[in-house]
């Protein structure tokens, strides 16, 4: 059986934000439980730099989920990585089970996921034009060979980049650095 995202799962995940508890000497983090309708576990995330989210979670639902996601909304830039489970997306992209997930920045279309019981894994997430922040040219601006990640007002670009070791690597330590997430 499947389980499909609704509006009143937003309910949910709002009580459960409101009950979670949170560290008042860590202000630049959120902590929320899974709230208990849906399954256990949690998710983080973490501003680790001015507007670069780091999100960690693990999340075991009672049964495989179903989302569809907003037709033309804004999607930041996100690099993600699943260490277990898998998320299949309509669109023919896989994320886990050997694939990573680079969602470039613009207009996301609508879409359906369907995300296995079980997902344990990181997400990177930030404004595009930070590119231009983190590689620039020597102009100041976003290299040429990474603008296909800003759309700005067009559809986003999504790839599905196989898995390497060193991804891998780094998202496991980057896990169990967090306390295998709190």
């Amino acid at each position: 059986m499947t389980i499909t995202y609704t509006p009143e799962w937003q309910e949910y995940w709002a009580e459960a934000a409101k009950n979670s508890p949170q560290n008042p000497s860590e202000p630049f983090e959120f902590y929320c439980q899974v709230p208990q309708q849906l399954g256990k576990g949690y998710v983080r995330d973490i501003e680790v730099y001015p507007q670069v989210w780091l999100g960690i979670g693990s999340e075991e639902y009672y049964d495989n989920i179903l989302t569809k996601t907003d037709d033309e909304s804004v999607h930041p830039l996100q690099f993600a990585v699943l260490l277990s489970g898998i998320i299949r997306q309509e669109n023919g992209g896989e994320l886990g089970e050997g694939y990573t997930l680079i969602s470039g920045g613009g207009i996301q279309r609508k879409m359906t996921c369907l995300d296995s019981q079980s997902l344990v894994g990181i997400s990177l997430c930030m404004p595009p034009e930070l590119l231009a922040t983190f590689f620039p040219t020597v102009d100041g601006e976003i290299p040429p060979q990474l603008r296909f990640l800003a759309k700005g007002n067009e559809w986003q670009t999504l790839l599905y980049p196989k898995t390497t070791t060193a991804i891998q690597t780094v998202a496991q330590q980057i896990y169990c650095a967090s306390d295998g997430g709190r």
